[in-house]
C-alpha cells in the first residue's frame, strides 16, 4: 500500500500540469520590474538569468525590457538560450488563434540566428525551421515569429508540431544556426527583448496589395498619436490595450489626425484603423 502511494505520488510529480494559458494579444513588457518567468536552467539560474533592466527598452526613459548575456565557454550561462516554462506563455496556441509572437530585440557583441522552440506536454520538441538573422549593432528591431505548424521542425518526440501547439509546456527563445531543442550557439552575446506579444494573423485583415498603409507617428510618444491614412477615404479607429481592452474609438475624416495620448498609461498599444471593407492594425508605444 506504501509502495502504491509513492509511486502515485511520484507519478504526479513527473506529469507537467499547465496551470497558464496563453492569450491572445497578451504581451511581457517588463514593467513590472521582473523577469515574468523567463529564466534559463541550471544552478545559476539565480545570478546568471535574465534581468529586468530600467530605461533600456525601444522606448528609452521609462521603458523596462529583459536582458540575457550569454558568458559562450563552458558552464552556466554559455549558450544563448532562456524560456518560459508553465507560464503566461504555455497552454493552447491553436485554439487562442495565436500564430505569430512578436518582440522588439536588440543584439550586442555578436550576430545571433534566433529562434522558437517549444515542447509540448506529450514531450515532443520542435523549434522554428527558419532562424531571423539579428545583427549585433546595438539598436532595437521589431521581429515576428511565424508560429503555424508549418514554420516548425520537430526535433525530438514522437508527436508533431501541430499537437505540440495545441498543448505547450514550454517555450524556448535561442540562437542556432539550424533547429535545436538542446544545442543551442555557444556564444558570447547580450540581446535585450521587450513587448513579447501573441498575435494572429486572422486578427489582421491588411490593407488590399494596391493601396498603401496608414501611418502613426512619432512612435513611441508621450502625448500625441498623429494618424496619416493612404487616401481622403473615412475610416474608423480603435485602440486597444494589452488586454484586449478598448481605450479609445473615433472617426477619422481626413487625411492626417492626432489623438490625445498624454492621459494613457505607459505600455503597448494596438491601432487599428478599418471599414467595411478592409483593416489594419499596428503597434503604438505609449511612454
Amino acid at each position: 500500500m506504501v509502495r502504491t502511494l509513492l509511486l502515485l505520488i511520484l507519478t504526479l510529480f513527473m506529469v507537467p500540469v499547465t496551470n497558464a494559458q496563453v492569450t491572445l494579444n497578451q504581451v511581457d513588457d517588463f514593467q513590472d520590474g521582473t523577469t515574468q518567468e523567463w529564466r534559463i536552467g541550471g544552478a545559476g539560474n539565480a545570478t546568471n538569468g535574465p534581468i529586468n533592466v530600467a530605461d533600456a527598452g525601444p522606448a528609452g526613459a521609462g521603458d523596462n525590457c529583459l536582458q540575457y548575456t550569454s558568458l559562450g565557454g563552458n558552464g552556466v550561462a554559455s549558450k544563448m538560450v532562456f524560456y518560459s516554462q508553465n507560464q503566461q506563455w504555455s497552454g493552447d496556441f491553436s485554439s487562442e488563434n495565436v500564430d505569430r509572437i512578436n518582440m522588439d530585440v536588440n543584439v550586442q557583441t555578436n550576430d545571433l540566428n534566433l529562434r522558437i522552440a517549444m515542447q509540448g506536454t506529450n514531450g515532443t520538441r520542435i523549434c522554428s525551421t527558419n532562424a531571423i538573422n539579428v545583427v549585433a549593432n546595438g539598436t532595437w528591431s521589431n521581429i515576428t515569429f511565424p508560429i503555424s505548424a508549418a514554420d516548425f521542425t520537430v526535433v525530438s518526440g514522437g508527436g508533431d508540431a501541430a499537437s505540440v501547439l495545441s498543448s505547450v509546456f514550454t517555450v524556448r527563445i535561442l540562437s542556432s544556426a539550424s533547429p535545436t531543442w538542446d544545442l543551442p550557439d555557444v556564444i558570447a552575446a547580450t540581446i535585450q527583448v521587450d513587448n513579447i506579444t501573441a498575435s494572429s494573423s486572422l486578427s489582421v485583415t491588411d490593407f488590399e496589395s494596391n493601396t498603401k498603409e496608414f501611418t502613426i507617428s512619432p512612435n513611441p510618444s508621450k502625448n500625441k498619436l498623429n494618424v496619416i491614412l493612404p487616401s481622403n477615404e473615412e475610416m474608423d479607429i480603435e485602440v486597444f490595450d494589452v488586454l484586449g481592452k478598448r481605450v479609445y474609438k473615433g472617426v477619422l475624416s481626413q487625411i492626417s489626425s492626432s489623438v490625445n495620448v498624454s492621459n494613457w498609461k505607459s505600455g503597448v498599444y494596438l491601432v487599428r484603423v478599418s471599414n467595411d471593407q478592409v483593416s489594419q492594425t499596428k503597434r503604438f508605444v505609449k511612454q
